[in-house]
């Protein structure tokens, strides 16, 4: 079946949402209906012969329903955990259970930027992925996102109240609230610039990589990345399971 020259659809299982890319059209559904399975049913998968899906989940029991789906349909489609490593598009050998997101969102990147580069996702965690020349994955940083902190802090003292997760208005809180705000806020800007600092400082002889951001939390967090050449991608691991899904002639 030639079919790298048909369009490919990628599918992000997450742990609240599936999020779908089909050549340029970007859907999501929400894991938390009952219906979302029927939904896929009648729109994603109403035609399609000339498909080839790529999949990639955080989510099992999302991902058992839905590949139930595609074998009674006989889709074709790969777990991009079982291809990733036949791509040879990004040496992973130097790391260790770097998480299947972390992975695609840096193979999404190497068409458009040169390493060294780094990409930025913001969202229940914040994780920072590294990649130098020619094109090998060095690993990264993960630490809490802003929604996480905010929960831990509530769920873990007797008074701190739960927060949004807002840019502050200001560089200190006069109340509470602020203050929280301002600490998540901070803590998170300086941590992503200390990752990066001290790699370009130690690792790459002070060339400084491009950033590359995404994420829920991602748009916020680029706008305030000063100092770094920083673009927001907010599908960078669907585009990353389209790029690894065009990449593998053999299944």
């Amino acid at each position: 079946m030639n079919w790298i020259k048909k369009k490919t659809l990628a599918i992000d299982i997450g742990n609240s949402r599936i999020k779908l890319l089909d050549d340029d059209i970007f859907s999501v559904y929400e894991l938390h209906y009952d219906d979302w399975l029927k939904k896929l049913e009648k729109t994603v998968f109403a035609d399609i012969d000339y498909k080839f899906i790529v999949v990639s989940s955080v989510n099992q029991e999302a991902y058992s329903s839905l590949i139930k789906l595609l074998k009674e349909k006989n889709v074709p489609f790969s777990n991009a955990s079982d291809i990733i490593e036949k791509s040879n598009i990004i040496s992973f050998s130097r790391v260790e259970g770097m998480g299947i997101d972390r992975r695609l969102g840096l193979i999404a990147t190497v068409d458009e930027f040169s390493p060294p580069l780094v990409t930025v996702d913001c969202g229940t965690a914040i994780t920072i992925n590294i990649l130098v020349e020619p094109n090998i994955a060095l690993g990264g940083a993960v630490f809490p996102g802003l929604r996480t902190q905010a929960k831990a802090l509530e769920q873990f003292t007797s008074l701190l109240p739960l927060v949004d997760t807002v840019k502050p208005a200001s560089i200190y809180g006069t109340n509470t609230v602020e203050a929280i705000q301002i600490g998540i806020f901070s803590s998170v800007i300086g941590g992503i610039k200390e990752v990066i600092t001290n790699l370009s400082r130690k690792k790459l002889k002070r060339q400084k990589p491009t950033v590359v951001v995404t994420g829920g939390d991602g748009a916020l967090i680029a706008e305030n990345l000063s100092g770094f050449d920083v673009h927001f991608e907010p599908n960078l691991v669907l585009k990353g399971l389209q790029k690894l899904a065009k990449s593998v002639k053999n299944f």
